[in-house]
């Protein structure tokens, strides 16, 4: 009697072993999955103030073109997006026709938006990432490009009716030239800086306005340096791909 009694407790101290390593094995896969589907994702939330919107634009900068991806609803400002199992790429939020927010995210990136739907321009930040936080950093040193060039217009404004017109007109084209050739010379040491990084790409197209600072042709070296970076770190990128095609073309 007693020998039936502790084979009966043997087994059913066996029965208890047995459940709690499938329950331990069952939310160790379940932690898995979940794991798995966060790293396969880009998370994107974010507030932007005084925005009157009810849905942003998400778009992918591919070689061919733009791609739209999805619409993103905003609440109040607010939104919170997931987009799954993509590679790393250059991304845009439209907020209007006039306003293009950039970030770069591949799987596993949480970025987080901010900005004033007034002022974008001046307000609008990404973080997350480093290659996010590097463009960034070049989006900021257009801006003050930028900035100086609507003093410089508003100099001109006052003066062009003036007897001085000309003077003030050679003086401000020298100091758009100077501040031009200041910002190409930021871009080349950023991009030689951060080799292998993508948000070295989008800083060699750069523009101020409709006029780039660097030319494929005539800065084929400098392009050729963001290509043997790149390669090693994103070997299988469509951006790196295009850039091989670009810089065997015979010029």
């Amino acid at each position: 009697m007693i020998f039936t009694k502790l084979i009966g407790l043997i087994l059913q101290n066996i029965g208890r072993i047995n459940f709690l390593r499938f329950t331990f094995y069952a939310l160790f896969a379940l932690f898995f999955v979940c794991t798995s589907c966060r790293q396969n994702q880009i998370h994107l939330s974010g507030k932007f103030k005084n925005a009157d919107k009810r849905c942003l634009l998400l778009s992918k900068i591919e070689p061919n073109g733009v791609v739209l991806i999805d619409t993103i609803l905003l609440l109040n400002g607010n939104f919170s997006h997931k987009i799954t199992k993509e590679e790393i790429g250059i991304y845009l939020i439209k907020y209007d026709d006039n306003t293009l927010l950039s970030f770069i995210a591949q799987s596993g990136d949480r970025l987080v938006f901010t900005g004033d739907a007034k002022d974008f321009e001046k307000t609008y930040d990404a973080q997350g990432n480093e290659e996010t936080r590097l463009l960034m950093e070049t989006r900021y040193q257009l801006n003050q490009f930028k900035e100086k060039t609507k003093e410089w217009a508003a100099i001109f404004e006052r003066h062009k009716y003036n007897v001085d017109y000309e003077k003030v007109t050679a003086h401000l084209d020298s100091l758009y030239n100077q501040e031009f050739n200041s910002h190409k010379e930021y871009l080349t040491q950023f991009i030689r800086k951060n080799k292998g990084k993508l948000a070295t790409l989008p800083a060699f197209y750069q523009k101020i306005g409709f006029i780039a600072f660097f030319d494929k042709q005539k800065d084929h070296a400098l392009l050729q340096e963001i290509y043997d970076g790149l390669v090693l770190t994103y070997p299988n990128s469509i951006y790196v791909e295009d850039l091989k095609e670009i810089l065997e073309e015979e010029y």
